[in-house]
């Protein structure tokens, strides 16, 4: 007679399962929701340029004036100020990736502040431009642009009022227009250093195409480790109805295990090459470097790959949740490439410092986009770090295991004779 489901539900050893569900909703929450609701408050974190190239008028700079203020005024906690020389310099730190606005104080800006009060003229309000930099995201681009117009606006008013109180009780300029252009006398100008390429969802390429490469490579590990696990009758073989068993095979822990790397090794480079063909080829997505794009895809799928084959062989089934924690549930809210770094929570600025799915993404922007690509040896580096480090621990804990008589099948299960597969 087979068991009934009631009779199984009714042994207290099969709830087990309900303590993992909380488990797993309590760190799903704290990955996907601890790493995004707190991403509207930079609290002066976000980097943005500040170019002053006013020549001044006569004895007054007004450019200074606002320079002292992002420095040490009221407009100091507001961002993370940091000065380029000029506006070529700047464009370049935002190219990579030194600051996600760059605020440029122009030569006559002194000039057609002073003109304001001129009644016989006709006065040009003084503008400023704020540079952005589409690659780095619509999150980057929007708070950073968002922090720099607040703070021009209050230094607007600030300048307005100012002037206002050192002109002449009967100066012209204290009525009508005159005085509605005194009230908030600069003109903001927000522009691209230059639009973001087609085919890149608005710059968000290379965080996708990250997620695509870390995703391949997780499941691809979950593949091949039961899949081999079938072959070597460790776990049985189903497909549909059918389902195969046979004796495991006289095979170590350690000799399993590579045999999976390589096996994962020989994916990762026909999986990266389909899914850059799709990209570029297939779905326009721009590249830089194919050639290099292609290299750092093969090492990004294989890391993927091998880090969960790898917490697999030493914990057994729980560490396909544990490779789930660390290269999704954390791995993407650290990234970086939804939300900057900066605008993270402390406790995910750090992970994604320590988790390879930011260095994925960094990787990825530099061969997508043209940029100076100052990173990426830094990315490669640690990427590969990864992948050895892994491979090594799992190599060194797994021959423990074969060498302490802790085999992976049960005594009984290697005293039936081995059958072909």
């Amino acid at each position: 007679m087979s068991l009934r489901a009631t009779a199984l539900l009714r042994s207290p050893k099969i709830w087990v399962f309900t303590v993992f569900a909380a488990v797993l909703g309590l760190v799903l929450t704290l990955g996907y929701l601890g790493g995004v609701l707190d991403t509207d408050a930079p609290a002066g974190r976000i980097p943005i340029l500040w170019v002053n190239t006013d020549t001044g008028a006569g004895t007054i700079s007004a450019g200074k004036v606002l320079t002292e203020h992002i420095r040490t005024g009221t407009a100091a906690g507001a961002a993370h100020w940091i000065t380029a020389d000029d506006e070529p310099a700047a464009r370049q730190m935002l190219a990579e990736g030194a600051g996600y606005a760059a605020v440029i104080v122009p030569p006559d800006f002194s000039s057609r502040l002073a003109g304001l009060t001129d009644p016989t003229g006709a006065p040009a309000p003084p503008t400023i431009t704020v540079l952005t930099n589409p690659i780095a995201g619509p999150a980057a681009t929007g708070t950073a642009t968002g922090v720099a117009q607040t703070v021009l606006a209050q230094l607007s008013r600030a300048l307005g009022a100012n002037l206002t109180t050192h002109l002449p009780a009967d100066s012209p300029a204290k009525t009508g227009a005159a005085q509605v252009a005194l009230a908030n006398p600069i003109t903001v100008v927000t522009t691209p250093t230059a639009p973001a390429p087609a085919h890149t969802a608005g710059g968000m390429a290379a965080f996708y195409y990250t997620l695509v490469l870390i995703l391949t490579g997780f499941l691809i590990a979950q593949l091949l480790h039961s899949g081999v696990d079938g072959i070597l009758g460790f776990t049985p073989r189903e497909f549909l109805h059918k389902r195969a068993t046979h004796p495991p095979l006289p095979i170590g822990r350690v000799q399993t295990l590579l045999t999976k790397v390589v096996l994962m090794t020989g994916c990762a480079a026909i999986a990266a090459t389909v899914i850059e063909t799709v990209a570029v080829a297939g779905l326009g997505m721009p590249s830089s470097a194919p050639l290099g794009l292609w290299a750092f895809s093969v090492l990004a799928v294989a890391t993927a790959g091998v880090l969960p084959l790898v917490l697999l062989a030493v914990f057994g089934a729980p560490g396909a949740l544990l490779a789930t924690v660390v290269l999704v549930v954390f791995g993407v809210p650290s990234s970086g490439g939804a939300y900057p770094p900066e605008l993270l929570p402390a406790v995910f600025r750090r992970l994604g410092e320590v988790l390879p799915m930011r260095h994925v993404t960094d990787g990825v922007r530099d061969l997508v986009f043209t940029t100076p690509a100052t990173g990426l040896t830094g990315s490669i580096a640690a990427v590969l770090g990864w992948l050895l480090v892994s491979l090594a621990t799992g190599v060194a804990l797994t021959h423990f295991y074969d060498h302490s008589g802790r085999l992976r099948a049960s005594t009984h299960e290697l005293s039936i004779p081995t059958v072909a597969a």
